[in-house]
């Protein structure tokens, strides 16, 4: 019912804002896009706005032929079908990826004030529920399978572009299909996007074999921080603010970095801490087998599922380091 609901409102209203979680990710990034361009065939007037710029290995998926302009703002990055961004009296918000609102940014998220409907497609746990229309699922790999599933109910063709955008999105969000949110449908759902024109190895070439030179000098730098506990069972290593400044690199350069970690033979768990331009640290973390990283993210505000979860501290590096270690300790 709630997909008939939110196709209802899709159909209904002429202007709409989407947004996702700040630092965007492959899912978030493809979900937004797929419901652009569907509200943009359906004659819509749509802007996306997000806190922070599209990162680089995505940026691939801005270069489509559909009629949009790419805006700078107040905030980090905004595309819209018209000649300016649309925010102030808009009719539907769809906010997506987010457990909850105040997830796209501190700044953005007390402006999001649709007239009619707020929509909220998600498949975190803990979603708050905040929309008016609530298509979450915490079952499903990524916000992008609920898109797809979305546009599945609703009869709606997926052309090669959006089919592009989706597979980006299950692809990046499901470590290639290698993390334990893979499931039969996960596959299916990927084997129909291959069917509508998704060339796998160029997604991939794409998304994972475009590494900036400043990329690897920083991660030779962080992988000096390299440590071990628990017998070898958690990897865990950082990156400074003088680490980014010798290599002239910024927080974006850090993709992957924690899935190496977690690669390693025999760990269990693997934390990533980057410090934060002003203050503050960023911690993703990762897991193999049983163990619940969402439940240490949850413990400093943060979330995300049980084996990729993240959340940022308000302390110094050590004494983030300190707290995230002891309360995994306390957990095994």
């Amino acid at each position: 019912m709630v997909m008939e609901n939110i196709l209802g409102v899709m159909r209904k209203y002429e202007t709409f804002l989407i947004s996702s979680h700040i630092n965007p990710d492959g899912d978030s990034i493809g979900s937004q896009l797929a419901i652009y361009s569907l509200l943009s065939d359906f004659g819509k007037k749509v802007s996306i706005l997000n806190s922070n710029p599209v990162p680089y290995d995505y940026k691939f998926l801005l270069d489509f032929w559909r009629s949009h302009t790419v805006l700078k703002s107040e905030f980090g990055f905004g595309i819209t079908s018209g000649d300016e961004l649309l925010l102030d009296n808009v009719e539907v918000a769809i906010i997506l990826d987010c457990g909850n609102i105040s997830r796209i940014g501190k700044e953005l998220a007390p402006k999001i004030k649709p007239k009619f409907a707020l929509i909220n497609i998600d498949h975190h746990l803990g979603n708050e529920n905040f929309g008016t229309y609530n298509l979450v699922n915490h079952d499903a790999c990524a916000t992008g399978e609920l898109v797809f599933q979305l546009m599945d109910y609703g009869n709606i063709k997926i052309d090669q572009y959006i089919a592009n955008c989706l597979y980006t999105a299950i692809l990046t969000d499901t470590g290639s299909f290698k993390f334990s949110n893979t499931t039969t449908e996960t596959h299916k759902i990927a084997a129909r996007l291959i069917d509508l024109g998704v060339k796998p190895n160029w997604i991939a070439e794409k998304v994972y074999e475009v590494v900036p030179y400043q990329r690897a000098k920083l991660f030779g730098k962080a992988l000096e921080t390299l440590r071990l506990e628990n017998s070898g069972k958690i990897a865990y290593m950082w990156a400074t603010r003088e680490m980014f400044d010798q290599t002239v690199s910024d927080s974006e350069d850090t993709e992957g970095f924690v899935e190496y970690l977690r690669s390693l033979r025999g760990i269990k768990i693997a934390i990533f801490f980057r410090e934060l331009e002003d203050s503050g640290v960023k911690v993703s973390l990762r897991s193999k087998g049983d163990f619940d990283v969402n439940k240490i993210a949850v413990k400093f505000g943060g979330g995300g599922h049980q084996a990729a979860a993240g959340c940022t501290i308000s302390e110094t590096l050590d004494k983030s380091i300190d707290m995230v270690l002891s309360a995994v300790m306390a957990e095994i």
